[in-house]
C-alpha cells in the first residue's frame, strides 16, 4: 500500500497541497502476508488478521519471495528455480540454472536480482529472462535488498558481511562481524534492519553504518519485511512463527505453528492515479522552485512515477514571464540527487512519451522514475542562472 503526498516550498513559505495518490484501501489493515514453508515446499497467503490460506503447493524449498510491479510473485526454490506466479496463483518457470538460489530483490525498472548461494554469485535478470552475472566472489550470499538510491546490498552468509554495490557494480563493505547474516529490509528512513541468524537477532543500520540491536532472544530468524505501518514482520525458522515488531520495537506473535517458515514478503496494493502541480517563480542562489512528495507504504513494489518541470509550454496558456528552459533534478532524504534533467528528450524519451504525459516544449524537463518508499524533494532551477515561471508536476504512473 502507497500514497504519494505533494507540498510545495517557496523561499520562507511551506504550505501542504494536496494528496497525489491515494488507494481505497489507503486506511485498512497492511496486505496479505505470503510466507514460505521449506519444512513441506508450500506458500501460505495470511491474511492481516492471521486467517491462513494456501496459495501453493508442491514447491521444494522456498527460501525467498519477491514482487514484480505487475503484483506477479517470484519464489526462489533450491530445485533450483526461480518461479512466477500470478496472484490467482497461475505458476511458470521463470528462471532455471542456478546451483542455490537463495535471495531475490527487483531493482526500480524490473530488473530481479538473485543471490546464488551455491555458485557464490548475483546475477540480474532481465523482464525477457535474460540472465547475466552482476557479482562474483561472494562466500554463500542469501539477502538482497536494494536503497533509495539504487545501490544493492548483499547478506554474505559464511563470511559474516553485509556489502553494498552501486548499481555499476563497485563493491564496499557496509558492515562485518555479523553472525551467519541473512534477511534485509530497509525503513521508510533509510535504515537496513538485517536477521542476524547465528545471534537470533535483529540489527539495525542507520545509512552511515552504525549498527544498534534491535531485537534479540529470536531462534533462527531468516526474512524481514515491512508493512504499510513500518510495523517489521520477521520469519523465525526455530520456532514456527512469525513475529511482529512496532517501530519502537515492541515484539508479538503474528502467527504461529508454521511448518520452517522463510520466505517473507506483503502483497502488494495496486494504486489509484491521482496528480498534482504548483507554480512559482524561479529565480538564482536559494529563490527555486521546490516541490517536496512523500511515498510511503511497505517499500515491497516501487512506486513510479512522472515528475515534470515546465516553464515554456505556459506562455500558450497566457502566463508572461515563464522560466525558458528549466531544469530539474530529483533528491531522497539524505539530500542526495538521484535523477537530474536538462531538456527532456535528451533521455527516457520513448518511455516518457509513453506516458501520455510527455512535455509539449522540448527545452521542458521530465523524469520517470521507480521510488521506494520515503520522502523525495523536486527543485527547479533555471539554466544559466535565467529566471521566471516556473511549474513542477507530480504523477503517479504505476
Amino acid at each position: 500500500m502507497k500514497k504519494i503526498v505533494f507540498r510545495y516550498l517557496a523561499p520562507a513559505i511551506a504550505a501542504t497541497v494536496t494528496s497525489v495518490l491515494l488507494s481505497p484501501s489507503a486506511f485498512a489493515a497492511p496486505g496479505d502476508i505470503y510466507d514460505g514453508e521449506t519444512g513441506n515446499g508450500t506458500i501460505l497467503k495470511i491474511t492481516p488478521n492471521s486467517a491462513k490460506f494456501t496459495f501453493a503447493t508442491g514447491l521444494n524449498f522456498p527460501v525467498d519471495i519477491a514482487f514484480d510491479a505487475a503484483s506477479n510473485a517470484y519464489v526462489a526454490d533450491i530445485n533450483p528455480s526461480i518461479l512466477k506466479f500470478t496472484l490467482d496463483g497461475a505458476k511458470t518457470t521463470f528462471a532455471t540454472g542456478f546451483s542455490q538460489p537463495w535471495g531475490l530483490a527487483f531493482d526500480s525498472v524490473g530488473n530481479l536480482f538473485v543471490a546464488d548461494r551455491g555458485a557464490n554469485t548475483i546475477f540480474k535478470i532481465t523482464p525477457d529472462g535474460t540472465s547475466t552475472s552482476f557479482a562474483t566472489g561472494l562466500n554463500e550470499p542469501t539477502g538482497l535488498a536494494f536503497d533509495a538510491s539504487g545501490n544493492l546490498f548483499e547478506s554474505d552468509f559464511a563470511s559474516g558481511t553485509i556489502f553494498k554495490f552501486t548499481p555499476n557494480g563497485a563493491k564496499t563493505t557496509f558492515a562485518a562481524g555479523l553472525s551467519s547474516p541473512l534477511g534485509l529490509a530497509f525503513d521508510n528512513s533509510g535504515n537496513l534492519f538485517e536477521a542476524d541468524n547465528g545471534s537470533g537477532s535483529i540489527f539495525k543500520f542507520a545509512p552511515d553504518g552504525t549498527k544498534t540491536p534491535f531485537a534479540t532472544g529470536l531462534s533462527q530468524p531468516v526474512r524481514v519485511a515491512f508493512d504499510a505501518s513500518g510495523n517489521l514482520f520477521v520469519t523465525d525458522v526455530g520456532n514456527g512463527r512469525i513475529f511482529e515488531f512496532t517501530p519502537a520495537g515492541v515484539q508479538s506473535t503474528f502467527i504461529a505453528g508454521l511448518n520452517a517458515p522463510r520466505a517473507l514478503a506483503f502483497e502488494p496494493t495496486p494504486h489509484q492515479l491521482f496528480n498534482i502541480s504548483t507554480r512559482a517563480f524561479v529565480g538564482t542562489g536559494d529563490a527555486v522552485l521546490i516541490g517536496g512528495f512523500i511515498v510511503t507504504g511497505n517499500g515491497m513494489v516501487n512506486g513510479k512515477v512522472l515528475v515534470r518541470a515546465a516553464g515554456p509550454s505556459m506562455t500558450a496558456q497566457g502566463v508572461s514571464g515563464t522560466l525558458q528552459d528549466p531544469v530539474l533534478r530529483i533528491f531522497d532524504s539524505h539530500a542526495t540527487v538521484i535523477a537530474s534533467n536538462d531538456n527532456w528528450k535528451d533521455t527516457q524519451q520513448s518511455a516518457i512519451q509513453a506516458t501520455g504525459l510527455a512535455p509539449t516544449d522540448d527545452r521542458e524537463s521530465a523524469i520517470l522514475i521507480s521510488l521506494p518508499a520515503g520522502a523525495y524533494t523536486a527543485i527547479v532551477t533555471g539554466a544559466g542562472n535565467s529566471t521566471g515561471i516556473a511549474r513542477v508536476d507530480v504523477f503517479n504512473v504505476q
